[in-house]
């Protein structure tokens, strides 16, 4: 099957909302590529936070606008346009809330992600959250992580600080957060997969990771099965309850300690089911690269891809 026909049999199975949704994402990205700050601005919720890749980025609205200004001013703007891309509706009856990652073409860095959450009044569909990154390849991983960890030991980025939990929803969500990272640190499978919904989503950070749970199992199991888990800590974090009359989604954002690849991050959504549990729908991990070496490491990883240099 063609790409097109692909790109058709996945849009036809969206939803119209969905499919709203993803327009409003490809006004947004167009936008930006040419520059008009004002058809941008209004792609943004008032409550934006938008998370670049360093772990220092992670702006509101006014400041994403203040920082993007003077770029938009020269008419430089940038262009990341969707490769690949997931829409999913929050589970209430007002079809107003929605989250998805998308899989980006950069013409000045490669391969790029995005993952995120929109909400709608009436028509009109607004990014509230929105967190970049650039997906580093399995097979570069171990060096340029051992490369970001020398980097921050030598000088240290800041993080920008987290958003404590500030209500009982987001308190109950942190908490499956706390005990997703435990079990997978006691390689406690069942624990582990019992902490996410059943449709749920997990990605990887090389850009093909792109797991429904039952595939992530296939893949993770193993490792478990022989003692083996992971150790993420999570040194910051920021909870969002969704804007639902149902109050039953959260976003979240962390920035995380590992042993063997230093700082990551870990992006995504809970969902409280009609069980009142909180579990994981989408969780996205990546290894975000310090601004001072991107251009370096984003060149590095388009040359192994044999993807051309931009002009």
């Amino acid at each position: 099957m063609s790409l097109f026909l692909t790109a058709l049999a996945a849009l036809s199975l969206q939803t119209a909302p969905e499919q709203q949704a993803a327009a409003a994402l490809d006004r947004m990205h167009a936008a930006a590529a040419r520059a008009d700050s004002a058809a941008w601005a209004a792609r943004l919720a008032p409550d934006l936070v938008w998370i670049g890749n360093e772990t220092s980025e992670r702006w509101d609205r006014d400041a994403f606008l203040a920082f993007a200004a003077p770029i938009f001013a020269r008419g430089e703007g940038w262009t990341y346009s969707a490769r690949e891309r997931h829409v999913a509706l929050a589970p209430d009856p007002c079809a107003c809330v929605a989250w998805f990652d998308e899989v980006l073409d950069s013409a000045t860095y490669g391969t790029a992600r995005g993952e995120g959450m929109l909400v709608r009044t009436g028509d009109d569909w607004r990014v509230l959250r929105y967190a970049l990154s650039y997906p580093i390849p399995n097979d570069l991983a171990n060096g340029m992580t051992a490369e970001i960890k020398a980097f921050e030991a030598a000088t240290p980025v800041a993080d920008a600080p987290g958003e404590a939990a500030d209500t009982s929803e987001e308190t109950a969500a942190a908490a499956t957060l706390d005990a997703l990272h435990g079990a997978a640190s006691a390689a406690d499978g069942a624990t582990y997969f019992d902490l996410f919904t059943p449709d749920a989503t997990y990605i990887g950070t090389d850009v093909t990771e792109h797991w429904s749970i039952a595939e992530f199992r296939a893949y993770a199991e193993p490792y478990f099965a022989r003692g083996r888990g992971w150790t993420y800590t999570p040194r910051s974090r920021s909870l969002t309850l969704a804007p639902l009359d149902c109050r039953c989604v959260v976003w979240f954002d962390e920035a995380l300690d590992s042993d063997s690849y230093g700082t990551s991050r870990g992006t995504g959504v809970l969902v409280r089911g009609e069980d009142g549990r909180w579990r994981v729908a989408l969780y996205a991990l990546t290894f975000p690269i310090p601004n001072a070496l991107a251009r370096d490491m984003t060149a590095r990883i388009r040359a192994a891809a044999g993807q051309p240099s931009p002009s």
